[in-house]
């Protein structure tokens, strides 16, 4: 079963060498600290502007006046304002969603935060019900999720200590594919396979 976003199209930022980027990519950011510790920023970054395009009620989360790269750097760069990592990064997900919640505080407006979080305990039980439900929800009410990711466990696909935004997946039997904007690409993973091997904090989140 694939369940995706409504509008993908809107995670397209146009270069001006033609190049196409699947959301925004944090090398982007001119400040140092910013292109090595802006991946949560980016990561609001693509969920505002999605909100923003796709809601009349939430235009107020993206004030550029285009999708093109240059504006969509200064969108960015007010996110990493708001979200903006500590010595260790945004490395917990009640620091992404208080900073977003300031953000859309900001513009006059609020968002309901929706929540999957997984403990560094171990011994916690973790099952594919609850991650199918969860990402199932968010694609159901046509929102981008912001994926923290400390620990990538068995997926080596993904990069520790990383935030990402996932925009689609594919439901199987024994896996749970993810689609995802990580800096400028399409990135695909096994969500279910992290979920279940992850030994850190890290979660999904969706705003609404």
């Amino acid at each position: 079963m694939l369940l995706s976003i409504k509008h993908p199209e809107s995670f397209m930022i146009k270069e001006n060498t033609g190049r196409v980027s699947f959301g925004g990519n944090q090398a982007w950011y001119p400040k140092y600290w910013a292109r090595q510790a802006g991946c949560g920023a980016t990561s609001a970054a693509n969920i505002m502007a999605y909100l923003a395009e796709t809601r009349a009620e939430y235009a107020k989360l993206y004030d550029q006046k285009s999708k093109l790269k240059e504006d969509y750097i200064r969108h960015m760069e007010v996110l990493f304002d708001y979200v903006r990592p500590g010595l260790m990064g945004v490395n917990h997900v009640d620091m992404y969603i208080n900073s977003i919640n300031k953000y859309v505080e900001s513009r006059g407006l609020s968002l309901k935060t929706n929540l999957l979080s997984v403990d560094k305990n171990t011994k916690v039980k973790r099952t594919k019900k609850e991650l199918t439900e969860f990402v199932q929800k968010a694609m159901e009410q046509d929102t981008p999720i912001a994926f923290l990711n400390l620990s990538r466990g068995e997926e080596v696909r993904l990069q520790n200590w990383h935030w990402i935004t996932i925009t689609s997946v594919q439901i199987e039997e024994k896996h749970i594919w993810a689609f995802a904007s990580d800096e400028g690409i399409n990135r695909k993973f096994d969500l279910l396979l992290w979920y279940l091997t992850t030994g850190m904090h890290g979660g999904l989140i969706s705003f609404i």
